[in-house]
């Protein structure tokens, strides 16, 4: 998910501590019932009727948002983003499409147009005038999720509708609890009204308008793509740390949610072999060696870190994030205080971020980004929506996922790895941002590779297109015969393939007694593979002789076809 941000917050006044996590019920200890260990479950890639997902992946796009708005001279230039919210709130609660959180974004001039005399005006040059000819604007831009079915549909020019207030500063006196869904960690107030917001309840009495959003850009599905594996173990080692924070609102003691989740969390690593290692140097540590590769976990407590507002123990979060690849974040999400995520310094490695917390889609998102620099070194999983799932549920099965693909030649996408947390948490609301553009996959770099110009070595291609079988275990083969004595210095695939599941599909390229699987049913529900692989192991032979591809489809219910591949020699 791409963007760039300024960071400053708006709301950073608002220090109101909420949970946004399921706590262990109390009264239930860490030997009691555990449920299903995630590092003792099979994690290879499964069929798709085996995985339990339900809900399709959701598409990012971008919307338009347009409306009327009133308000006082002094705060109208501050309104369209605060209608934002309004708008955020009411579109989440339909489990369809989740907008970006528009609250550090509040005096845009980039974003924000008036509609004045006809013509549309940026909001600097609005500046110039009265502020009694603002009364409709835009904001363009915006991004968005759109989950479910409706991403079928998905289109420029798409329109949706939410109900949100004329004037968003007198909304919660015309409104009060009548227009709100209550929260047990937050009380009524003008400045969290939109937090709390739901104009379809009875009796609700606040003046509403139907705002208007309109898609304005699709973004491309994305090639499969990894984490950046090559990164993460380039030293032999991996480093994790998973930061239990304070759940329940008394004062911290060990029944608290956050330890009990932490205790079991090490009695799974435990039971999966890893040895603790003491003394820790915060909380408690454990490791264990896959596939030659030192992964290191370190489990800190809520006496360790608290929360997004432990200032006491700040040097611990800035320890968390400085000496470790992935960090994982399970505790309140303090509304407005994302400033907490801007104060650390952060590495220049690159890292995984798996945030579970409260608005984590951009909102919590845009200071992690804006300190490392760009996505170049950074990936981060989070929820559109409120997390109601904890470290356990959402961190447990990733690190799982990613403990198999330590020992399975990297073979776990991002969509691999999302499809293990939502079988997990039991919904579609998690993604990563910033993979997009990630270049690592397990048959070599994703980046710079392009078809081979016929001048820039020797081009083999055999482009009679034909239908893949579904679901069968014998598939289908097409052959290259080539004629050439020549030993290459290098030496590719370049593969089209239209299908409508890539995670299916099983690929192998053979030569002269020797086989290499390209594809080992990564990419789960992705469309299509339009990809240049390296044929290292084929590289120091002469290329004379016949070639065959080999695509299988092991998984019912979807189909494609292989158009054309070709063997590239240089």
């Amino acid at each position: 998910m791409s963007a760039s941000w300024k960071i400053c917050c708006c709301l950073c006044f608002l220090l109101l501590p909420f949970s946004c996590t399921e706590s262990i019920e109390q009264g239930e200890g860490p030997d009691e019932e555990e449920g299903t260990n995630p590092f003792l479950e099979d994690n290879s890639n499964p069929g798709k009727e085996d995985t339990g997902y339900v809900n399709p992946d959701g598409i990012e796009i971008e919307v338009d948002i347009e409306a009327d708005v009133e308000a006082a001279s002094y705060r109208i230039f501050d309104a369209p983003a605060e209608l934002g919210q309004y708008a955020l709130t009411y579109l989440r609660k339909t489990d369809i499409l989740y907008l970006e959180s528009l609250a550090e974004d509040a005096t845009s001039d980039r974003r924000v147009e008036w509609l004045v005399d006809e013509e549309w005006l940026t909001a600097q040059q609005a500046r110039e005038l009265s502020t009694s000819q603002l009364r409709h604007f835009r904001i363009r831009g915006i991004n968005a999720v759109l989950l479910h079915g409706d991403v079928r549909n998905a289109e420029v020019g798409r329109q949706f509708t939410a109900r949100v207030p004329v004037n968003p500063y007198s909304a919660y006196t015309e409104g009060g609890a009548a227009c709100t869904d209550p929260d047990s960690h937050m009380g009524l107030s003008s400045s969290i009204y939109w937090y709390l917001w739901n104009p379809d309840k009875s009796g609700c009495q606040a003046t509403t308008q139907e705002m208007t959003i309109t898609v304005s850009a699709v973004l491309p599905s994305s090639r499969p793509v990894y984490p950046e594996y090559d990164q993460l173990t380039a030293d032999n080692q991996l480093t994790v740390v998973i930061l239990f924070g304070q759940i329940g609102d008394d004062p911290l003691t060990d029944s608290d949610s956050g330890v009990r989740n932490l205790t079991r969390f090490a009695k799974w690593l435990t039971d999966a072999d890893f040895e603790e290692v003491t003394p820790a140097p915060v909380g408690r540590r454990f490791q264990k060696e896959v596939e030659g590769i030192d992964v290191v976990m370190d489990l800190y407590s809520p006496y360790d870190f608290s929360g997004l507002g432990d200032f006491a123990h700040f040097s611990n979060f800035q320890r968390a994030l400085s000496e470790h690849e992935i960090v994982a974040y399970d505790g309140h999400s303090m509304l407005g205080a994302s400033d907490f995520w801007s104060r650390p310094e952060y590495p220049d490695f690159y890292q995984i971020y798996l945030y579970g917390g409260c608005l984590g889609y951009e909102y919590y998102v845009r200071p992690i980004l804006s300190a490392k620099g760009g996505w170049d070194k950074v990936d981060i999983l989070s929820s559109v929506i409120e997390v109601s799932a904890s470290a356990n549920d959402f961190a447990a099965p990733f690190l799982s996922k990613l403990m198999w693909a330590l020992e399975n030649g990297y073979n776990a996408s991002w969509t691999d790895l999302i499809a293990a947390v939502r079988r997990r948490v039991g919904d579609s609301t998690f993604g990563v941002s910033g993979a997009r553009e990630n270049c690592f996959s397990p048959s070599g770099s994703q980046c710079g590779d392009t078809p081979a110009d016929p001048g820039d070595g020797s081009r083999y291609e055999n482009t009679s297109g034909v239908d893949i079988p579904d679901n069968n275990s014998r598939g289908v083969s097409s052959t290259v015969t080539i004629s050439d004595t020549l030993v290459p210095g290098e030496l590719s695939l370049e593969l089209d393939i239209s299908h409508t599941w890539v995670g299916d599909l099983y690929i192998t390229v053979s030569h002269n007694n020797t086989n290499a699987v390209v594809w080992n049913r990564t990419g789960g529900s992705n469309h299509d593979i339009r990809q240049t692989f390296a044929l290292d192991d084929f590289e120091g032979n002469s290329i004379a002789g016949t070639w065959t591809l080999t695509v299988v489809d092991r998984a019912a219910s979807d189909t494609g076809r292989l158009n054309r591949w070709a063997v590239i020699a240089r």
